[in-house]
């Protein structure tokens, strides 16, 4: 049985930690992952995102980060994928994805606030 490909863009450190990361995703069956050194500038990752056209992108973000709007910004570039953020320092993990969601009357509003994603 043939299983389809998940196409993953890991933007990171070369450094362990980073790729114990990648080495376990990688190791998923049917998944590709995709690695672009943080040396490289974003323009590196926007290459990287439109030849591979993955659905998540992995960013891994450190206090001094320079680049906070990069998750919006491959978005609104891609809006099919999801971003991923995660932040080793403190432990914490961001998702972005872009929805759309049609809104008929006030109450389809009220319910996708009472949902609080």
């Amino acid at each position: 049985m043939m299983t389809s490909s998940h196409a993953i863009v890991f933007w990171g450190k070369e450094d362990l930690l980073d790729s114990s990361f990648e080495s376990i995703l990688a190791s998923r069956e049917g998944w590709e992952v995709i690695c672009v050194s943080n040396r490289e500038n974003v323009e590196a990752l926007n290459r990287a995102v439109e030849k591979a056209n993955p659905e998540f992108v992995i960013i891994r973000y450190e206090k001094n980060q320079t680049t906070p709007f990069l998750p919006i910004q491959l978005i609104k570039d891609h809006p099919a994928i999801r971003v991923i953020t995660i932040g080793f320092d403190n432990n914490a993990m961001e998702v972005y994805s872009k929805q759309t969601i049609e809104i008929k009357e006030v109450s389809d509003l009220i319910s996708i606030l009472d949902a609080k994603f």
